[in-house]
């Protein structure tokens, strides 16, 4: 079976960890046996302009298609500007004349009609080319929703209502990867069919034993640097830790825009010192900095799911997220996580202070989440991910 992947979310040089959930359902399915192509819009970018910074000069230089362990991963451009701008708000409105040109561009750049299925991972822009190549050619078409953004909603005013109905009623199978984002979509989804949960799988290596050099007495979040991630509630809430445990230490995984903002709060909290801004990582590099932590920590907010919660899990560490969010599908307050209100740093802290002063609970938590989590491991998600395609080929 050949399936091709169209994912604007995607590891790169510039961003290791955006879309690595993408990858890794890639690498699920290749190992088994299915025969997985991607593509991964990214902006248009003129090489000339990448003296503006390294991460522009980085993006520039992005080739139109290159291997990523093994998998095949094509580079169409498209426009894009500074996300949440004026201007990216205008091109977002034209969407659909985009997604047009990105699938002229594909079906020259590559033979689309030699793949079976299409999975798409939003509704925009994936959603509408794999929509425009659906019926160009024929193609079954998945669609699986990770979010509650407008990438991810069905429009309920402007140009793409039309389209985004279009996108919901061709599409052979619509998933969501919790059911915060079943909720949000189920509603839009015509003829009365079903919205089905498919979770999302995690690191796709044998990892699960790789300790590095022990447990340190570490706090770890894993996360873009911005806000509704909660990292200014965890900043505070490990200030209140580090009252009462001088020996612990934070580290923050990741960029972000809050990157510089965080750095001078911890200045200002008076805990520098005892915090590790590591800037972006190579996946393989932060899954051995989870595993040399004790307690992981996303207390985040609008979050459909959380890869990274799965990955910590996997290494038998306690980890605490929101109440409400899409992580409660899977963690059980108090028997395989520890869910807390979101933006409330002093709720934060007292958790952390149940696993730090608790530690047999804290490894039982760590246990039960380890084996919650076996369901996401990728050669049953790959199985199962697999199965629905087959299922969609035997109704074509």
């Amino acid at each position: 079976m050949k399936v091709l992947f169209l994912s604007w979310a995607y590891p790169k040089e510039s961003s290791p960890y955006l879309g690595i959930w993408a990858h890794q359902q890639a690498l699920a399915l290749r190992n088994g046996g299915v025969d997985v192509e991607v593509v991964n819009s990214v902006p248009f970018i003129p090489r000339a302009a990448g003296f503006l910074s390294g991460k522009i000069k980085k993006y520039s230089e992005i080739p139109s298609v290159e291997k990523l362990d093994g998998v095949t991963v094509y580079h169409p451009k498209f426009i894009r500007v500074s996300p949440n701008s004026a201007l990216d708000e205008f091109l977002f409105r034209l969407m659909g004349i985009q997604t047009k040109l990105l699938a002229r561009r594909l079906r020259r750049q590559i033979d689309v009609g030699r793949y079976q299925v299409l999975h798409a991972h939003n509704i925009f822009p994936d959603g509408a080319i794999a929509y425009r190549l659906h019926r160009k050619y024929g193609i079954p078409y998945v669609l699986t929703l990770h979010d509650v953004d407008r990438f991810h909603s069905y429009p309920k005013e402007g140009p793409h209502r039309e389209l985004g109905s279009a996108i919901l009623s061709h599409a052979s199978k619509v998933l969501a990867v919790s059911n915060r984002v079943k909720s949000n979509i189920r509603e839009h989804v015509p003829n009365g069919r079903s919205v089905e949960l498919l979770y999302n799988t995690f690191w796709t290596q044998d990892h699960l034993s790789d300790t590095g050099s022990g447990k340190r007495k570490r706090i770890v979040t894993l996360a873009s640097l911005i806000k509704r991630k909660g990292v200014h509630e965890l900043l505070r809430a490990f200030r209140e830790v580090l009252g009462r445990y001088p020996d612990y230490e934070l580290m923050m995984i990741g960029q972000g825009s809050e990157l510089g903002p965080l750095k001078k709060a911890a200045e200002e909290l008076g805990v520098a010192g005892s915090v590790t801004f590591t800037g972006a990582m190579p996946h393989a590099d932060a899954m051995k900095e989870l595993a040399r932590s004790s307690i992981f920590c996303l207390a985040s907010w609008d979050e459909a799911f959380g890869v990274a919660y799965a990955e910590a899990m996997s290494y038998g560490l306690p980890v605490i997220g929101c109440r409400g969010e899409g992580i409660a599908d899977v963690v059980t307050d108090g028997v395989d996580g520890l869910l807390v209100e979101p933006r409330n740093a002093e709720e934060l802290a007292r958790a952390l202070f149940r696993l730090i002063e608790h530690p047999e609970e804290a490894e039982r938590i760590g246990s039960n989440g380890r084996e919650r989590i076996r369901e996401l491991r990728p050669e049953a998600f790959g199985r199962k991910l697999a199965g629905i395609y087959e299922e969609i080929l035997l109704t074509v």
